[in-house]
């Protein structure tokens, strides 16, 4: 019962119907989500086509640190595939900056570079952020486009692959940037601008139609009125049997 109480807030919906303006604004809403499909099927297409070039290229590159180079000591056994992964796979040999971070790299010019002793490998530990930011699967391959789009916090995805990909890699966010979040959204604020111009154009019609049809009303109602007093003055006179009569009316025979 209490889940249902919340619904209660819905009530506030009643002012919509009282206040003309938010009316207009809420239906303005309304009917710019019916234009908006085509521009929702294009905007989903855009970003499906870019979460596919950034899943092509970007698979893993944002799990890419440096780790220290297989000792040959025999500390940690013959270099076996087996020895190998338990060896990167430790945390302990990754390389962590001052401030507790492991720092992407990258083996491609202009990429971050490892320490001396460290080599950049890739598919160990998780991604940035929590393991949230990446482009390993087309799910958040998808939400990363997204979040390009939307201009959310994007320069960090941008810096985050530049360093493990390299600056030529920003020509990839340059034309996200520029389609998606310059075209798209503009697009889609534009399409709600002109429905809420178009009902506030139809609802001043229908206020200057409602106007006319009351003056005529009223000029029709004045019209019958007269109407109405010009037979019941006529009715009157009929009534009356005294009628004056002008003086040509007398003849000579009246003397």
């Amino acid at each position: 019962l209490a889940a249902l109480r919340t619904f209660r807030v819905l009530r506030a919906l009643k002012t919509v119907a009282i206040v003309p303006g938010l009316k207009t604004i809420v239906g303005a809403v309304i009917e710019s989500v019916k234009n908006l499909r085509d521009v929702i099927i294009l905007t989903m297409f855009s970003l499906s086509v870019f979460a596919l070039m950034g899943l092509q290229i970007y698979m893993g590159v944002l799990t890419q640190k440096c780790i220290r180079e297989f000792p040959m000591d025999g500390s940690w056994g013959n270099l076996s595939d087996e020895n190998w992964e338990r060896f990167n796979n430790n945390d302990s040999n990754w390389y962590f900056s001052e401030t507790g971070d492991t720092p992407l790299c990258g083996n491609s010019s202009g990429a971050g570079q490892c320490e001396e002793g460290y080599i950049c490998l890739q598919g160990y530990g998780d991604n940035p952020n929590y393991g949230y930011t990446s482009f390993d699967t087309f799910g958040w391959a998808f939400l990363s486009a997204f979040r390009l789009m939307t201009q959310d916090y994007w320069e960090n995805l941008y810096q985050l692959v530049l360093r493990s990909a390299g600056p030529w890699h920003m020509l990839f966010f340059i034309v996200i940037i520029f389609l998606g979040s310059f075209y798209l959204v503009n697009l889609i604020l534009a399409i709600v601008a002109m429905s809420y111009d178009e009902l506030q154009k139809r609802a001043e019609e229908e206020e200057a139609a409602e106007e006319e049809a009351l003056r005529e009303a009223e000029e029709a109602a004045a019209a019958k009125a007269a109407k109405l007093e010009a037979q019941a003055a006529a009715a009157a006179a009929a009534a009356n049997p005294e009628i004056a009569k002008s003086p040509s009316d007398f003849s000579c025979h009246s003397y």
